[in-house]
């Protein structure tokens, strides 16, 4: 399945579109099976809890389009995700502005029927990934959550940015949803299998 995107808001629901997409697709979620998936072409290695799916779609981004890569699971009602977009050398310098852009179509989807202005993301805390092998260096970064009331979702999300071989670049959005809950949701984010997803994340 590739999808095509022309405007920048038309990626503004993209993203909440593929998970609502897989709960339909995934309706049933079997008991938790992890399992370490490498994906060589996309340069990371990530422990999911279930064999995961993988959507490919193109983004549109100034006159160029960027390849990114879903690839998902349902687990207990969990959607567990990494999204990659390959950022292409020309583009390298850019990538914050990227960066920004992908944040700003996951802020759009706070949006109540009443408000105007987008949530915040919370820091859930600092954290760090391995990169390469045992005992290579770790890369610094942060864990948010964001509540996605429309959908009665939460979500946890790590953005990290690994180089390619050839200058370009890899920005990866690793991320959990999960059902909101009526008090605060950090606790609910925190749980072991969560931890285990981000903490089991590594670029290759």
């Amino acid at each position: 399945m590739r999808l095509v995107l022309f405007r920048p808001y038309q990626q503004l629901r993209t993203l909440v579109l593929c998970f609502c997409f897989a709960f339909t697709l995934l309706a049933c979620s079997p008991k938790l099976d992890w399992r370490t998936v490498k994906n060589e072409s996309l340069g990371y290695a990530a422990l999911f809890p279930r064999k995961p799916q993988l959507i490919d779609r193109s983004l549109s981004y100034q006159d160029n389009k960027l390849k990114q890569s879903l690839e998902f699971v349902k687990a207990d009602d969990d959607i567990f995700a990494v999204m990659t977009t390959e950022i292409p050398v020309a583009l390298a310098n850019q990538v914050s502005a990227i960066e920004q852009l992908l944040k700003s179509v996951l802020l759009q989807q706070t949006l109540s029927p009443n408000q105007t202005t987008p949530s915040e993301f919370n820091q859930v805390k600092e954290s760090s990934s391995k990169i390469g092998a045992i005992g290579h260096q770790k890369q610094a970064s942060q864990d948010y959550f964001l509540d996605l009331p429309q959908a009665k979702r939460v979500m946890r999300i790590r953005w990290l940015i690994r180089p390619m071989a050839d200058g370009g670049l890899y920005l990866y959005q690793v991320s959990v949803v999960r059902a909101q809950t009526p008090s605060n949701p950090m606790p609910s984010l925190e749980q072991e299998n969560i931890n285990i997803f981000f903490d089991e994340f590594r670029p290759n």
